[in-house]
């Protein structure tokens, strides 16, 4: 390792600047947030280059290059520990912003927040684990509600167009009377998908 840094320090300029070297991942380190990788020059490995300022850190912004991918690694001139700086191929991104964490790959992303989430892959928009099935397909319910609502509307009108046709019996004799309905019931209104559409989440 020491040798490495005598590199780095060689390379250096005497101002401080930066020294950054082009590389190719070895090896990728997702709970190290570190990469492996190995300078185009054939220089030395590198070993355990940071992905992030703080390594430490369990937050921010992280970007995890493909393994084979070139990467630009910088090093301070006192040959400090090396920081990943570009790469041409993204396996995968997180960001952390307080309780709201982001995640995304090839397959898909993965948002979550204090009260909510969301998955979009290829096949499926999945909110809050799915546990409420699907959503809704605004057209489709309100052609059903028409259909219903066009049914309904005939029992009302052969309701409303009805007569009664009765005998009853008045003294001794037989009485027949025929008497039309007089109430009249109300038909069903057609249903409108403004009634009860969410026109801020859309699919």
């Amino acid at each position: 390792m020491d040798n490495i840094k005598d590199t780095i320090r060689k390379l250096a300029q005497q101002d401080g600047e930066t020294v950054a070297l082009v590389c190719t991942v070895d090896a990728v380190d997702k709970k190290a947030r570190t990469i492996d990788c190995t300078p185009v020059n054939e220089g030395a490995p590198l070993l355990g280059v940071n992905l992030q300022a703080n390594q430490g850190s369990d937050f921010g912004l992280v970007i995890y290059p493909e393994k084979g991918a070139f990467v630009v690694v910088g090093f301070m001139a006192d040959g400090a520990a090396g920081l990943m700086l570009a790469t041409d191929k993204i396996e995968s991104a997180e960001m952390v912003i307080g309780e709201t964490t982001a995640a995304i790959d090839a397959e898909g992303v993965r948002v979550k927040t204090a009260k909510m989430s969301a998955d979009i892959n290829k096949e499926d928009i999945i909110f809050n684990g799915g546990e409420l099935d699907g959503l809704v397909i605004i057209q489709k319910l309100t052609d059903k509600l028409n259909e219903l609502k066009d049914t309904v509307n005939s029992l009302i009108n052969a309701y409303n167009n009805h007569t009664h046709i009765t005998t009853a019996t008045v003294g001794t004799g037989p009485a027949g009377t025929i008497s039309p309905t007089t109430s009249k019931a109300q038909t069903a209104k057609p249903f409108k998908k403004s009634d009860y559409e969410n026109t801020k989440i859309k699919q």
